[in-house]
């Protein structure tokens, strides 16, 4: 068998885009090239690694099987070729970093650029979805680091405490609550605008509210935290989001704090990882930073 390290490469880039095309484009060659290289993995494997769904290309149980041995070897490989080069001591590559929507928008969106500029060979590529979302990218070996709100069970994956955070429950400034001490009672009959389903904004209030024997409905549900401010502005109902996402709206009156007693909405932020993943230089390198950079003390795991 003489499979290579480039048609491993091909492979790995393949079952992150689902297709040969948009795989080759990331890789600097061509299309034909691309099909060719994993045509001679899977004839020197004697397996098919994918199957076609429309136009696209999704792994099968072999292919599943493949793809953290695949990723790990490309990683080792460029860990080699980093400690023998002439800037093996500088930081240098692609980081790819899955982040939940508050910790992207208001943390990580700032660190990555801050880092970047002290290293200038590295690049951190941030992409912010919801907390489920970022699971399944570091599960699938899609991304490095997960930075998540909500709490994660997935037992291929590390989970450790991060950072903390704190919810505020907040309002149109003429709202009657506006600036006021309520009970759990006073808001029953309140409307709600709520991030989505998977949100880590979400799962913590809803769960920290039925604890108290709240159960909010949610009327509108939105995947942003500029919409669901918009929505409160317009009178729709009570919002919940991250105390970062409405420093500014607050500053400026736009929007009002609700206090509700008894009711604990500080949060940890977890930092995720795949089990069977070797750590990179650089990713151990950018964790350290982005303690440094917000002062985070460390941390038991979760």
């Amino acid at each position: 068998m003489k499979m290579t390290l480039r048609q491993l490469e091909v492979f790995e880039a393949i079952a992150r885009a689902g297709q040969v095309s948009k795989a080759a484009q990331w890789l600097g060659m061509t299309g034909p090239a691309a099909s060719m290289a994993l045509s001679e993995l899977e004839k020197q494997l004697s397996v098919r690694l994918f199957e076609r769904v429309g136009n696209r290309l999704r792994l099968n149980a072999q292919g599943a099987q493949l793809l953290p041995l695949a990723t790990e070897l490309l990683a080792q490989a460029s860990r080699v070729e980093t400690l023998f080069s002439a800037s093996g001591t500088v930081l240098a590559g692609e980081l790819k970093v899955g982040a939940s929507t508050t910790i992207g928008n208001f943390l990580l969106a700032k660190a990555a650029v801050a880092f970047g500029q002290q290293h200038l060979d590295a690049l951190v590529d941030v992409s912010i979805h919801n907390t489920s979302a970022v699971i399944e990218q570091v599960a699938n070996f899609e991304v490095e680091l997960g930075f998540i709100e909500g709490h994660c069970v997935d037992r291929r994956l590390d989970v450790s405490a991060w950072h903390q955070d704190h919810l505020c429950v907040f309002c149109h400034p003429a709202h009657p609550l506006a600036g006021t001490r309520v009970s759990v009672d006073e808001l029953r009959q309140q409307h709600w605008v709520l991030r989505e389903e998977g949100s880590g904004t979400r799962e913590h209030f809803v769960n920290a509210a039925h604890a108290l024997g709240l159960h909010p409905e949610a009327r509108f549900c939105f995947s942003t935290a500029d919409a669901i401010k918009l929505a409160v502005k317009q009178g729709a109902g009570l919002g919940v989001l991250s105390e970062l996402a409405l420093e500014r709206e607050l500053v400026r009156r736009e929007l009002a704090l609700i206090e509700v007693a008894g009711l604990s909405i500080t949060r940890p932020f977890f930092l995720i990882r795949h089990k069977s993943r070797q750590p990179t230089a650089l990713a151990n390198a950018f964790v350290t930073f982005c303690r440094n950079f917000f002062n985070i003390q460390d941390r038991p795991e979760g």
